[in-house]
């Protein structure tokens, strides 16, 4: 019995053993700093022999000091950046770039050796490389006449991480020796052009979980529910859960994937479990790189639409003889309200008919042509897409002439952009013409930016040629606004598919606000200075209603590719911001081999301690 039992004991140990091993060494690749091992370092030159040192965890590296005098210049001169490279399995990842050059004086004569020291602020470990020189230099520069420079780019970063970067020359002065200090932030894996590494598919960054669900009642004893979402290739595990009012703990399940490209999880809840419409459907998923820490997806659902109330037949009974009575009432009631129609109807058929019903609808063709400044902010290139289609759809559909900076962009680069909004406001002031403002996201952070908040910069800002046109054309025609007989020079408009009344800023709560497209041919009459409402009658202009202006696809396929788009990136408006505190380099970041590559964003902030005491930040974006 002992000899049976001790292989099976035996086997569970080593497999114990191994997923520990496993999981440890899962850990460590994730939180240290490494370096890529092929091709190995290097530091030699023509004319220096060199060594290199390398230290981690902990950067054990000692340093040595000699007296002021004796020593070098504290650091040399350091360009950094983030590029890609393939590290020994051939897989892309970021690494950091740096090139250290020497400044050609005397000083190089006392140089023995440099140190690079490189702090992960999220998980405190370190890295140190050390180049040591086995020679005392025997010329200022190198025999090409260059100054003394070494590259090192074999230090991988991981996406959202925080680093320090420290380089001194050595030996270090023992008094007033400063190292000269590097901060470098790498862009998460949200980032479009980091999505696609490994590092980052490994925490689910890719995954489209696709979840859906149904309900169905279960006979009377309280619902069944179905819950099916895709798989990913780095997550063999998934928690499947449900979260209620009416539940102490969730109710869960952990499935393992098995090779499915799908999974389907069946819940069964009783019918005090769902006394509360609202639940929420979750998926945690395992990935390999964030395990515990990775992110939950959720969905809350309304239960009450498909729960089924199973009543006794006398509580049935009741029911139905209410129900025939209803039916009695709405029947007299009916009859009553025919017969009084009949009796309208044959007092309205004697009157004059020179005399109009009320409510009658009148179609009226569009003959005066109008014009209109559009002010807008750019916050997405679908929303730019947007209110373009709207303008072709007033120049083409509704006969109104439209003023657009997007289509005056040769006159608006020749004059500038105030010049150009004042023009037009000009042009506008002694005439019935309108100027529209379409309210979005981008409206309002601008303009709480302008009241005092931070600075709101959008990519469309940046990569516009005219850059921000809301920002000053607020500050030209809000001083006008709030003058109340300026009002009706104004009309305020956002598109209720893609933004919501909130976007509205306070200053122009004072107006009337229209929903597009829904209410655009109240908008339109406004345009035209005339009265959709007049006593006995109501105006109406084919084409151009809440369900009319679908006769122009292209708007309405802008409008619903955008919505879509928002469905899928709630926080679609915050990716959009550009951060103008931090300085953008490498935005198209270099291979190796010097082509481009579409892969990272760095945001770099340089700091020299021994000069400035605080940080100063430079806003750059290369390549634009």
């Amino acid at each position: 019995m002992v000899h049976s039992a001790c292989p099976v004991l035996c086997y569970i140990l080593t497999k114990m053993i191994f997923i520990f091993l496993l999981l440890s060494g899962v850990i460590v690749q994730i939180s240290a700093l490494r370096l890529i091992e092929q091709p190995p370092l290097q530091c030699s030159q023509e004319g220096l022999s060199c060594s290199v040192q390398v230290s981690r965890p902990n950067c054990s590296v000692k340093d040595w000091t000699k007296p002021r005098s004796e020593a070098p210049s504290p650091y040399p001169h350091v360009e950094s950046r983030v590029k890609s490279k393939e590290d020994e399995r051939n897989e892309t990842v970021p690494v950091l770039s740096l090139t250290l050059t020497q400044f050609s004086d005397a000083n190089i004569y006392r140089l023995q050796g440099m140190k690079i020291h490189v702090h992960e602020m999220t998980t405190n470990n370190s890295l140190c490389v050390c180049y040591i020189f086995k020679n005392n230099f025997s010329w200022i520069q190198r025999p090409d006449f260059e100054p003394w420079s070494f590259a090192l780019d074999q230090i991988v970063l991981d996406p959202g991480m925080a680093y320090q970067v420290s380089v001194s020359n050595l030996p270090k002065p023992d008094v007033g020796g400063n190292a000269k200090l590097i901060n470098i932030t790498v862009p998460g894996c949200e980032h479009r052009k980091l999505r696609s590494l490994r590092v980052c598919l490994e925490n689910g960054s890719l995954w489209d979980h696709n979840m859906t669900w149904s309900v169905r009642d279960n006979w009377g004893n309280g619902l069944m529910i179905e819950v099916i979402f895709n798989t990913a290739p780095f997550s063999d595990m998934y928690k499947v859960y449900i979260q209620s009012a009416d539940l102490h703990t969730e109710l869960s399940h952990k499935v393992s994937k098995d090779n499915h490209t799908s999974i389907s999880v069946n819940f069964s809840l009783n019918p005090w479990q769902s006394e509360h419409c609202e639940v929420f459907f979750g998926i945690k998923p395992f990935f390999i790189r964030c395990m515990e820490k990775c992110s939950h997806h959720q969905q809350k659902v309304n239960l009450c639409s498909y729960y089924t109330i199973r009543s006794t037949k006398r509580q049935h009974m009741v029911w139905m003889l209410f129900g025939q009575a209803g039916l009695l009432f709405f029947a007299f009631t009916a009859f009553l309200l025919h017969n009084r129609i009949r009796t309208i109807h044959t007092d309205l058929s004697s009157s004059s008919h020179n005399t109009t019903d009320k409510g009658n609808l009148e179609t009226v063709p569009v003959q005066e042509r109008s014009k209109v400044l559009i002010i807008y902010s750019q916050d997405h290139p679908m929303y730019t897409e947007i209110v373009l289609k709207l303008c072709a759809f007033l120049m083409a559909e509704c006969g109104i002439e439209v003023t657009l900076d997007l289509l005056d962009s040769t006159c608006l680069s020749t004059i500038g952009s105030i010049q150009w909004l004042d023009m037009q406001r000009k042009i506008l002031a002694n005439t019935s013409d309108k100027i529209l403002i379409l309210c979005s996201p981008g409206v309002c952070a601008k303009w709480n930016a302008m009241c005092g908040g931070r600075r709101v910069v959008t990519r469309e800002d940046v990569c516009s040629p005219m850059g921000d046109m809301l920002t000053p054309a607020l500050s030209l025609i809000i001083p006008e606004f709030v003058r109340a007989p300026s009002f009706g020079k104004y009309a305020i408009a956002y598109f209720d598919d893609v933004c919501s009344e909130k976007d509205v800023p306070a200053v122009f709560h004072v107006a009337v606000k229209y929903q597009l497209m829904k209410q655009f041919e109240e908008l339109f009459f406004r345009l035209l200075n005339k009265e959709k409402y007049e006593p006995g009658r109501i105006k109406h202009i084919d084409g151009i209603g809440e369900d009319g202006y679908y006769s122009c696809p292209a708007l309405k396929d802008a409008i619903k590719a955008f919505q879509a788009y928002q469905l899928k990136n709630p926080n679609w408006f915050e990716m959009e911001l550009v951060d103008t505190h931090e300085e953008f380099e490498g935005n198209d970041l270099e291979q190796e081999d010097g082509t481009e590559n579409s892969g990272y964003c760095v945001l770099h902030n340089k700091l020299l301690i021994n000069e400035i005491s605080v940080p100063v930040l430079t806003n750059i974006v290369k390549g634009q």
